[in-house]
């Protein structure tokens, strides 16, 4: 869950959670701009990593690196978009691991993204309905633990840190019942 509440990508949770309910609730028709902004966020989280390794340098001291895997990301989603649904639930896919099973080895987050995709390439609609409610709800949810955070309300109820396992607990619920609303609403117009 560190993704969401560590991040410093979500400075502007209100944005954040906004995006994420758009995304949960319209996911195939905002599909290509999911796609380009997952990519976005896996290459200026994950793919900034990989680079600063690559080229022996650290993100805090070059944040040219972040912000450059990040464009690279985007860039690898469009053409995801464009030309295949399998990469298109792939990248979801991945976004979705890394984001919900963040202590998984790397290993297990490639078979998810590649089952993600194949899912997607085989049963596009009702899957890419799941697979971007799941995935702006757990944007949102995370929003709006950050943003309750901003307003006092986690320490009237006793989460006392935003990286505790009660404010984690929180998004796992928020994030379930945004899904799962997210999902009944965009599925309401599928023939299954």
């Amino acid at each position: 869950m560190n993704l969401i509440l560590d991040a410093q990508i979500f400075a502007f949770p209100y944005i954040g959670f906004i995006a994420g309910l758009l995304f949960c609730f319209l996911g195939r028709k905002l599909l290509g701009i999911i796609v380009i902004l997952f990519g976005f966020l896996i290459g200026y989280t994950w793919g900034s990593v990989l680079l600063a390794n690559i080229i022996g340098a650290n993100t805090c001291s070059s944040p040219w690196i972040l912000w450059t895997a990040g464009l690279a990301g985007a860039a690898l989603g469009f053409v995801a978009w464009q030309y295949s649904m399998l990469l298109v639930g792939t990248v979801i896919g991945l976004f979705i691991a890394k984001g919900l099973l963040p202590a998984v080895p790397g290993i297990a987050h490639a078979g998810i993204a590649v089952t993600s995709g194949i899912l997607v390439h085989l049963y596009r609609d009702p899957i890419i309905a799941l697979l971007t409610a799941i995935a702006g709800a757990y944007i949102a949810a995370g929003s709006a633990v950050i943003m309750l955070n901003m307003i006092g309300f986690l320490d009237a109820v006793g989460i006392h840190s935003i990286s505790s396992n009660n404010a984690t607990l929180l998004v796992v619920i928020l994030t379930g019942i945004f899904a799962l609303t997210g999902y009944k609403f965009q599925m309401r117009g599928i023939n299954t």
